[in-house]
């Protein structure tokens, strides 16, 4: 009669210990999937940011280019409300994605930054202060490409 008894609380045991495993592997998958979800957010939200950004990028060397070939005045940039709101939304968003990132993209448009600075409402515009801010925004512009391409390149298949 010892035997029977024996025997039901090893499967009983056995049982439970089956269950704790299981909650636990669930629980960790869980966790796993929600992380990459919040990271995969993020990452989204920093790569709209950077588009957006970019496209206003593309605005300012348009400009420039205008005040290089032209003698255009440069308006003042660094005071609108689209320079602002576009580097504050990116710069945050590149911190959320990692603190590296945000770190470099933090430093190339502070360096535009002060070079559209010196460059701002010279009438005519000087041309060494329009080719650094074009230099500076090249390779904040650089920056971004890179940073929007990783991971988006295919190996070419052989045929």
């Amino acid at each position: 009669m010892q035997g029977w008894w024996g025997k039901l609380l090893q499967g009983a045991l056995s049982a439970v210990i089956g269950g704790v495993v299981a909650a636990v592997t669930a629980w960790a998958v869980v966790l796993a999937s929600r992380r990459y979800e919040r990271r995969a957010a993020l990452e989204v939200e920093a790569r709209t940011c950077a588009i957006d950004f970019f496209l206003l990028l593309a605005d300012i060397d348009t400009q420039l280019t205008h005040a290089i070939d032209n003698g255009t005045v440069l308006a003042y940039i660094t005071n609108s409300k689209p320079w602002i709101s576009g580097a504050l939304k990116a710069e945050i968003a590149m911190f959320s994605v990692d603190r590296d990132l945000g770190n470099r993209f933090s430093q190339l448009t502070g360096d535009l930054r002060r070079s559209l600075e010196l460059a701002e409402g010279a009438d005519p515009p000087k041309e060494e202060l329009v080719a650094a801010a074009m230099a500076a925004l090249q390779r904040l512009s650089d920056h971004l490409a890179d940073w929007l391409m990783r991971g988006r390149h295919r190996p070419e298949t052989s045929r």
